[in-house]
């Protein structure tokens, strides 16, 4: 439990210091139809991501899947991790996972994860 819970204040505070970062980074605006997305994915530029992952039962459906840069991908494949942790450790949970758009991009400006149950807790990644 002591593993799960450092593991949960590391992705915390990195989750914070690549927040500041990104209101000075990318802007996807202008990606503005799934072909653009895809494109973007094909050139290694974004990153696919299930919202409720694979092996928590989600779907590999359009209606899962995110486009999201590689920071994003990486941290939530780290919180997804750490509910599996708490899963393993016999904890009852509800996931969920809510993007948000600005304007007409079809890549998220934030990201929100959400754990509810025998640990509760919820974090936004912004994307952009």
């Amino acid at each position: 439990m002591k593993k799960i819970i450092l593991s949960f204040f590391v992705l915390f505070f990195a989750l914070k210091s690549f927040s500041q970062e990104v209101e000075n980074g990318p802007d996807f605006s202008d990606i503005d139809s799934i072909e653009k997305v895809i494109e973007l994915y094909e050139k290694g530029e974004l990153f696919k991501i299930y919202m409720m992952p694979l092996e928590f039962g989600g779907g590999d459906s359009a209606e899962n899947t995110l486009y999201v840069p590689e920071f994003v991908q990486k941290f939530k494949k780290q919180y997804d991790k750490i509910v599996e942790d708490l899963l393993l450790d016999g904890k009852k949970l509800s996931f969920e996972a809510t993007p948000e758009y600005k304007g007409r991009s079809f890549v998220p400006s934030k990201l929100k994860l959400v754990v509810t149950g025998d640990s509760e807790f919820t974090e936004t990644i912004h994307i952009w």
